[in-house]
């Protein structure tokens, strides 16, 4: 929560916002509301815009393949470092082509991507750019105020440098993975604005657009992306501290009278500068994380290492990166009793994907704590994402349109499949044209119980390779089976 007093322009702005918004659901154009002039300020950002294009062959997790369009922006030009969505940039290898606004375009590669929030960045060579790049200026979203009026720069439905205003509606919802905190704007929003800038009206870079619908858009607040730039440009390695909760926001009012929170905390929270004043509330616990075994669903949130939290996600994130590989202690608040408990925070970004099998015409890797969240799948096993049609593996889940599975491998050829490398080393004991089955979780079906699949294996244009990425070169390489 970011309390702010005695700033005049917030009632006019308020004022500006209800008017946005009632005018909005009548049909009539935002852009006409828009108070401040905008025109030198734009025609400045452009070059510091481009246009990404991405093509993927091999997919992870629920990734598909194909090419997409989307939008980044440099975020430092002497190192050619560009920002965008984490669904923009994926966990996939893939071939990137960033276009640039004089015409001209060059290739890119994954420098990283955040395994919990919704951005990530790309890496060009500034030497192969025909003009001088020129870098964003970043700003805080600690200085919005409802009603603030902003502007976006992005590549909507293909086309290039479309231009958007919009007022902030509320600094703080809920609409991330766990617990990302976002800005909701006015924004309408359609395919191609993802990882749009979004600008105050200083010319800074508040935050990055994620997702939306066709009138609300809600943004990334750009602290998250400042902070992992400042480590990647000093050298540091980043952590991302991962306790397994899925989190939510919930009013005070609602705490105190269903969940038990003391009517006292309404006095110590106070008010909120972005709506009714919440707290912190776990939604859910992902299985086989460390909080699975002291946190339980509707627990409150109310410190977290003696830091009194309130609806403050962004401040819990970043505690939680700090103690990687350390505990953190969490005063909660469970059916209106007060209980302390301490629980070891995980390094997720260990847990990526580094590594992955091309065996038989399909995809596999180990299971990810992005899986585990989404499929809520608590066993061991490798996962596979994709099996080309007609391939071995093809037959044994349920393909969705895109050609994707959701299915969990946890035996093969008679062998427990535990991670990788028991899968790897089970297939390098199978030969081309051999008999076997699978026991799997496919979780495309209302019942994932384990199944037994048979199936014949055909090698003969697909056989064992193991990819690994390689840090240093920010690429994929064939490795050692």
């Amino acid at each position: 929560m970011f309390l702010r007093l005695g700033r005049p322009k917030i009632k006019r702005q308020i004022v500006v916002w209800f008017l946005v918004s009632v005018l909005a659901s009548g049909g009539i154009v935002l852009e006409s509301l828009a108070e401040h002039d905008w025109t030198e300020q734009i025609a400045a950002f452009k070059p510091m815009v481009v246009n990404v294009e991405t093509s993927s062959e091999v997919v992870f997790e629920t990734e598909a393949k194909g090419t997409s369009f989307a939008t980044g922006f440099i975020v430092d030009a002497a190192q050619g470092i560009i920002a965008t969505n984490r669904h923009v940039t994926g966990s996939s290898p893939s071939y990137v082509k960033i276009n640039f606004y004089d015409g001209s375009f060059t290739e890119a590669q994954v420098l990283y991507y955040d395994p919990t929030h919704d951005f990530g960045f790309y890496k060009v060579d500034p030497k192969e750019v025909l003009f001088e790049l020129q870098a964003v200026q970043l700003g805080s979203w600690h200085d919005l105020a409802l009603g603030d009026e902003l502007l976006l720069i992005g590549n909507n439905e293909k086309e290039e440098y479309s231009i958007k205003f919009g007022t902030v509606a509320n600094l703080n919802v809920n609409k991330g993975d766990r617990h990302s905190s976002y800005i909701h704007t006015t924004f309408d929003r359609t395919g191609g604005s993802s990882g749009s800038p979004v600008w105050n009206t200083e010319g800074e870079v508040i935050a990055i657009h994620a997702r939306g619908t066709d009138t609300s858009s809600f943004e990334l607040p750009i602290n998250y992306v400042v902070d992992a730039l400042e480590q990647i440009q000093g050298g540091e390695i980043i952590q991302r501290g991962e306790i397994g909760v899925d989190l939510e926001l919930i009013s005070i009012g609602e705490a105190i009278k269903h969940f038990g929170l003391p009517e006292t905390s309404r006095a110590e929270i106070g008010p909120s500068d972005s709506g009714t004043p919440k707290v912190i509330q776990i939604e859910s616990i992902i299985p086989k994380t460390t909080g699975e075994a002291s946190l339980l669903a509707s627990d409150i949130i109310y410190r977290i290492n003696g830091k009194l939290i309130r609806d403050d996600l962004y401040t819990f994130d970043a505690i939680l990166n700090e103690n990687a590989g350390k505990n953190v202690t969490l005063d909660i608040y469970r059916n209106g009793q007060a209980v302390t408990v301490d629980v070891l925070v995980e390094d997720i970004e260990l847990k990526k994907v580094r590594r992955f099998v091309r065996f038989a015409g399909s995809v596999f890797h180990d299971v990810t704590p992005q899986l585990r969240h989404l499929l809520y799948f608590e066993a061991d096993g490798v996962y596979l994402p994709h099996a080309d049609a007609g391939s071995s593996f093809s037959r044994v889940g349920i393909r969705e349109r895109s050609g994707n599975s959701k299915v969990v491998i946890q035996e093969i050829n008679g062998r427990a499949i535990g991670n990788l490398d028991d899968f790897i080393n089970a297939c390098a004991e199978i030969s081309d044209g051999q008999h076997t089955y699978v026991v799997i979780r496919d979780f495309n079906r209302f019942d994932s119980s384990p199944t037994p699949r048979s199936l014949t294996i055909n090698l003969k244009f697909g056989p064992l390779d193991v990819f690994e990425w390689n840090e240093n070169n920010l690429d994929w390489e064939k490795g050692q089976e």
